[in-house]
């Protein structure tokens, strides 16, 4: 039989962002260890739907833990902690993009490594998708993304961007009726 806490002061207190980030900026490595693991898979899965694979995954989480760790003391409120990295990402994702004049080898370099999807039909809606937004410039996609399939709210999706929210609402629209045409073009 399991010996289970007789009251609530005895259970495990779980800290919450804030204390966690100043334990962290307070050098306690332990710490920002359990803020990478309550954080780095939903911030690897923002990355894998903004990349469209996982080539940069890794790389680009990596990275804008490495950022978070070195500017953890900037940030101002803690429970924005997970709209910060993904503003991080964000950041560190454009910056590997940036400069390339295509962004389709990456699809099709690693298309086998993409998640299967056992509906035929549902994977082909899938690549569809993919080739439409792989025809969309990075800054009208992220949008898109972090707001649709990501759910963020139109603000977040601004401070995520670094731009403003009329201009987050223009490109998610641009976006919207450029994939409208390109799924009905397929």
């Amino acid at each position: 039989m399991v010996a289970r806490p007789s009251s609530p002061s005895m259970a495990a207190v779980v800290p919450d962002d804030g204390v966690l980030i100043a334990q962290a900026i307070a050098g306690d490595d332990r710490a920002f260890s359990s803020l990478y693991k309550r954080h780095a898979r939903y911030l690897a899965g923002v990355v894998y739907r903004l990349a469209g694979n996982d080539s940069e995954l890794e790389d680009v989480l990596q990275e804008a833990f490495c950022d978070a760790a070195a500017s953890l003391s900037s940030l101002r409120d803690p429970a924005g902690l997970r709209a910060w990295l993904v503003r991080i990402a964000v950041r560190r994702l454009h910056a590997r993009f940036r400069g390339r004049r295509r962004w389709r080898w990456l699809l099709g370099a690693t298309e086998r490594l993409a998640p299967t999807i056992s509906d035929p039909r549902a994977r082909q809606r899938v690549d569809q998708l993919y080739e439409v937004l792989d025809t969309i410039p990075l800054d009208l996609r992220t949008p898109w993304i972090l707001h649709v399939i990501e759910g963020q709210t139109l603000p977040e999706v601004a401070d995520a961007c670094g731009i403003s929210l009329a201009t987050v609402k223009r490109r998610i629209a641009d976006a919207e009726a450029r994939i409208r045409r390109g799924l009905h073009a397929a």
